[in-house]
């Protein structure tokens, strides 16, 4: 409650005084810097435009963000060049990398999500604080940033930066309507000076509901409910007593709650009715509270000083009814808290010999109060036991005829605690040298130690009874029955452990090294060498009970860069080639043929990728912007067999899952003299394989989707109609055979219609 009081009396202590203004026609001075490479680009921590910066880097300002209606981060990934976000916007891909795993294995993240410096828990990523209203800038890393970032960076990251106080008075509010969706939004944005042009501050917030498109036919009611309040609070201080000092201190509290993913596939239900029938309604959530404390001082001498300190404490919870259909009486429920603590310190150096700077890291991430808990029917064919009776002699039908009598499952009670405690320590530099005044020598270096606390405890019980061999329909089948059930109480006995905590510890050099060639002063060549990690880790044998360890995996990416500005700066002109080669990849292993809990994660990996990206920003009238952008990735396993029992599966040869192409984005902003205001954009994303294994045939097909923002926009006020996937282009993001033999998956939205109103001051 108090945070929709206070976000209340912000929407009236803003939106008040901006629809009191004049209606005169906006400038463009914000929009200005976009048209070439004079964006300042934060992520590497050594602020640099972004001519200077040879990483592949897409910067998304904070204009483009309102010009093109982006609601949260994932709308930011889906118009980046070889980024793709997956099926339920919970993960996404960097040059075919998923952000969490390729290859079904691994503990960590392959790439990282940063807000205002510090790195959100897995869990944010899901259903988090990753919304958009009043973020100055958001940029895309494109290939590894361990040697600047560490750990979970191998593929790429994400640096979102919130907007910082001033000394101005300015503020902002925003109320939007969509359908079909349902969505209402409500945001306000205040800021402004406490103590002369020593203290301000900035309050932003923001709460959103929606229906969603999904309907539940058992329950009879919405499937995916949305629902988030975000509020955020931010102070600045400059002390006149200590020249040189900046301070800033920011609180975000926020709460996401969404609910199901996919919807049935199969008749008697149609793709686009996008039904649910399951008894229990999905429902996962996160309420995330994060502080930072940002300090930056001055030295003199071209030296200066930073610190950031991080506490953010994200709580998920994940409901779920784990067979996805109206049969009652299965039900699981996860709670994955994070609490993580941050500190970095920085030297920054700027001398005639060396730019750039030296830092050391420390993270501590509490995880240990994981806990998954079910009441869920086993499938047996999942759990491998029709193959072991086929070994037995038994004929298919025989086979088909016994599992028959157990309806297919097994009931099953499930609790499993997975207590992880990471500490992570690491010094990094990363400079600059003018070798020439056309020439710049790149180098830098991280060392990275992580040391992990693992331990797991399952209890595994039948939930019901088994079948009576003195009491079959078939007596000739009681022989097998009673070993079959013998087997099963063996597996649930089996399956109950307890694996004592235990420290793990890694280390790694991470090195970069490059050259970069200033052919003209508006042109500039870049060659660089850097390797990527991710750290190992450990897991439990679910179906076992038994514990495993495996070791880190480690690329190293060969990249070369062009930045260009032409006619004076109206057009600029980026492009970047890669090489990636990939080894000891954390691969996951079956060790009883199609028995997917009877896995463990080995490093058996080994892959190459390949590509480029491009993009072209300008601006031919002053009232007109353009820009595009293409990706082209190719991703490939160089050896990937894989033992699943006595036999063996490859993928050696075929591409990541979900990895496309090609990928390109393309629009335009035009603003009149008399404050008309168009924005259209566009972005395409190639087929893609869903497996790694069966690439018969691309199974999720290409698709464009096109955007728009029309209105009028005032010096003060704006009123725009919006409209995202105007073709209605409707077709499945991703598919699969579920538990029960149904076919379920999720649709691209469809056309959805909306209104916005906007006020500024």
């Amino acid at each position: 409650m108090w945070v929709r009081a206070a976000l209340a009396m912000m929407l009236s202590s803003v939106a008040a005084p901006c629809l009191a203004q004049s209606m005169a026609s906006q400038g463009h001075d914000t929009a200005s810097t976009e048209a070439g490479n004079d964006i300042v680009v934060m992520g590497e921590k050594a602020d640099r435009t972004l001519r200077d910066t040879p990483a592949s880097v897409a910067v998304t300002t904070g204009q483009t963000i309102v010009d093109q209606n982006m609601i949260d981060m994932y709308d930011v990934l889906q118009r980046t060049p070889n980024v793709a976000i997956n099926a339920d916007r919970t993960s996404f891909t960097i040059r075919g990398i998923d952000a969490f795993n390729v290859s079904g294995a691994g503990d960590g993240a392959l790439a990282s999500v940063y807000l205002d410096g510090a790195v959100l828990p897995r869990a944010a990523l899901n259903t988090g604080p990753l919304d958009l209203y009043d973020i100055a800038q958001v940029e895309v890393f494109r290939g590894p940033q361990s040697t600047v970032q560490g750990r979970n960076a191998l593929a790429g990251a994400v640096v979102i930066r919130t907007t910082d106080p001033g000394y101005e008075w300015n503020g902002k509010a925003r109320v939007m309507l969509t359908g079909p969706d349902g969505q209402r939004r409500a945001a306000a944005a205040l800021g402004g000076p406490i103590l002369g042009d020593q203290i301000a501050f900035r309050l932003a917030g923001e709460i959103a509901r929606s229906d969603g498109l999904l309907y539940n036919t058992t329950l009879h009611r919405d499937a995916d409910p949305r629902q988030s309040e975000t509020l955020r609070g931010k102070l600045l201080f400059t002390p006149d007593a200590v020249p040189g000092l900046r301070i800033i201190a920011s609180y975000m509290h926020d709460r996401h709650v969404r609910g199901a993913y996919s919807s049935e596939f199969d008749p008697p239900y149609a793709r686009r009715d996008r039904i649910v029938t399951e008894d229990v309604a999905t429902n996962t959530r996160a309420l995330s509270d994060i502080a930072t404390l940002e300090a930056h001082y001055t030295l003199g001498g071209g030296f200066d000083l930073s610190s950031i300190t991080n506490y953010s404490d994200v709580r998920a919870l994940y409901i779920a009814d784990p067979d996805r259909n109206p049969t009652p009486g299965q039900l699981s429920r996860t709670s994955d808290p994070a609490r993580t603590v941050q500190q970095e310190v920085r030297l920054g150096i700027d001398l005639p010999w060396v730019q750039g700077l030296i830092g050391a890291y420390y993270l501590r991430e509490d995880n240990r109060d994981y806990r998954f808990e079910a009441t869920q029917n086993m499938n047996l064919t999942r759990l491998g036991v029709d193959r072991q009776l086929l070994a037995l002699g038994l004929s298919q039908p025989m086979v088909d005829m016994v599992l028959g009598l157990y309806g297919g499952v097994v009931p099953i009670r499930n609790l499993l605690t997975q207590p992880r405690l990471t500490r992570n320590l690491a010094g990094f530099t990363d400079l600059t040298f003018p070798l020439t005044t056309r020439l710049k020598l790149r180098a830098g270096l991280r060392y990275d130690n992580e040391r992990q606390m693992r331990g797991a405890s399952q209890s595994v019980a039948l939930n019901g009874t088994l079948p009576d061999p003195a009491r079959l329909p078939v007596p000739a089948l009681a022989p097998i029955v009673t070993r079959l059930n013998a087997l099963l109480m063996a597996t649930a006995a089996g399956a109950t452990s307890v694996d004592p905590t235990r420290a793990i510890t890694y280390d790694a050099w991470l090195p970069k090294l490059g050259l970069t060639w200033d052919v003209t002063p508006d042109a500039s060549l870049s060659a660089t060498a850097q390797r990527g990690y991710r750290a190992g880790g450990a897991g439990i044998n679910q179906q076992r009970g038994q514990s495993f360890t495996y070791a880190p995996e480690y690329t190293w990416n060969y990249e070369v860069a062009l930045r260009s500005d032409w006619f004076d700066r109206r057009l600029s002109f980026n492009a970047n080639a890669y090489y990636i080669d990939w080894r000891d990849q954390q691969v996951s292993v079956q060790l009883t043929p199609g028995a997917v809990f009877d896995s463990q994660v080995v490093n058996a990996g080994k892959s190459r990728l390949y590509g480029f990206e491009a993009e072209l920003r300008g601006r031919p009238t002053r009232h007109l912007d353009l820009y595009a952008g293409i990706g082209h990735s190719r991703t490939e396993f160089l050896d990937f067999t894989v033992p699943i029992g006595t036999a063996k599966w490859s993928a050696t040869g075929n591409e990541f899952a979900n990895a496309p192409r090609w990928t390109a984005s393309w629009g335009g902003t035009w603003r009149s003299a008399g404050g008309l205001f168009a924005n259209l954009n566009a972005t395409y994303r190639d087929a893609v394989f869903q497996s790694t294994i069966d690439q018969t045939v691309r199974d999720i097909r290409p698709i464009t989707l096109v955007n728009a923002k029309l209105g009028w926009q005032g010096r003060h006020f704006g009123a725009y109609l919006l409209a995202s996937n105007i073709f209605d282009r409707q077709q499945p993001t991703s598919f699969f055979t579920d538990f029960d033999g149904r076919v379920r998956g999720t649709m691209s939205p469809p056309r959805i219609l909306g209104l916005s109103f906007e006020g500024r001051f």
